[in-house]
């Protein structure tokens, strides 16, 4: 659907960064982490310990390293640690209570150690059950994604930081992202027949239009420089014919030097005003500038404009249909995990 994100992954400002520390949310963890919570497990765990915990939970539990266990299967080795009870006979460690606590630290509402308690209890029953029908996940699908999740936040570091902040590390997101992949495949296995009808496929589009428009967005390449009379001395140099790369590598201060000065795609509302301004009627080719913005002098050079659009029905009916299932399929297993809690018996401590 074209360079610049929508549809309903949190977007990101592509390449704005140069231009928009002054735009950028003053709350970047508040942001960063809110897409992390939103992407984990792609919701489905997610819905389900919200809705039998009453609260957010991410429990993540796996087998012990170097055990070589099954990817889809519970530990049978012993976990070090302490116990924090038992299901079914089963030990649930308190170090993954812990790591519970701190998933569910990284949204708007924590749990309480015991309601992460019961995620985590629930989060054996599910995989569990998925062990008992041969489901498991490779690494691959893990890595996969990690690496959209990570694309998503701007970058494996963004991705580390969130998480370092409570106390977690990309392997502890690992193991939370392979439990909701399980989740996934263990509703896909149970309930394939839960699909949305067109009704409901069409009420959702029309609830979700902001949300499937592509922003208006415009190419650049650009020349960074300390003083307005160095911005203008570029400019004279481009109009005697000077080629843009070569006079970005000899002058600008940005990072995108290197190559020549371009830097993609950026949403326009991404832009501070003053280059917005400079950028309004400007046409393809033309060199703007200098403009003073965000690290100084900008000289632009415009290589492309697109309009904000609307995708199509036909166009968002996959992604649709695709979340529609996934609610639809979480809710399933939902009813389903609340007669498996009550049939199980757990026993809180060693």
């Amino acid at each position: 659907m074209g360079d610049t994100r929508s549809s309903f992954a949190p977007s990101v400002a592509d390449r704005a960064r140069r231009f928009a520390a002054s735009s950028r949310p003053r709350h970047a963890r508040t942001a960063l982490t809110a897409a992390l919570v939103a992407l984990a497990a792609a919701a489905l765990l997610t819905l389900l310990f919200v809705a039998g915990c009453g609260g957010t939970a991410h429990p993540a539990a796996s087998p012990t390293a170097g055990q070589g266990a099954s990817p889809g299967a519970v530990a049978t080795s012993p976990a070090p640690g302490v116990v924090a009870a038992r299901v079914d006979g089963e030990a649930v460690y308190r170090a993954e209570v812990e790591r519970t606590l701190a998933f569910s630290r990284l949204s708007s509402k924590a749990l309480s150690y015991r309601q992460a308690l019961e995620a985590t209890v629930r989060t054996h029953l599910l995989r569990n059950e998925a062990a008992r029908l041969g489901i498991t996940v490779a690494d691959s699908q893990v890595e996969a994604r990690l690496a959209q999740v990570a694309a998503s936040l701007g970058g494996t570091a963004a991705l580390q930081q969130s998480l370092l902040a409570v106390g977690l590390t990309l392997a502890d997101y690992r193991l939370e992202l392979r439990d909701g992949l399980i989740s996934e495949q263990l509703g896909a296995r149970k309930f394939p027949a839960a699909v949305p009808s067109s009704a409901q496929i069409l009420a959702f589009y029309k609830a979700h239009l902001g949300q499937l428009t592509t922003p208006a967005a415009v190419r650049l390449a650009e020349i960074v420089v300390k003083t307005q009379g160095l911005g203008q001395a570029v400019v004279n140099r481009l109009r005697q014919g000077y080629p843009f790369a070569e006079v970005a590598r000899a002058y600008s201060m940005d990072p995108e030097s290197d190559s020549g000065g371009v830097i993609g795609w950026v949403t326009t509302s991404s832009l501070p005003p003053t280059l917005s301004r400079a950028l309004a009627k400007a046409r393809k080719g033309v060199i703007v500038g200098p403009v003073s913005a965000v690290g100084g002098w900008h000289v632009l050079k415009l290589l492309g404009r697109r309009a904000a659009s609307v995708h199509s029905l036909a166009q968002a009916r996959p992604a649709i249909v695709a979340q529609l299932t996934s609610q639809r399929r979480a809710a399933l297993l939902e009813a389903w995990l609340v007669k498996a809690r009550a049939a199980a018996h757990v026993r809180l401590g060693p």
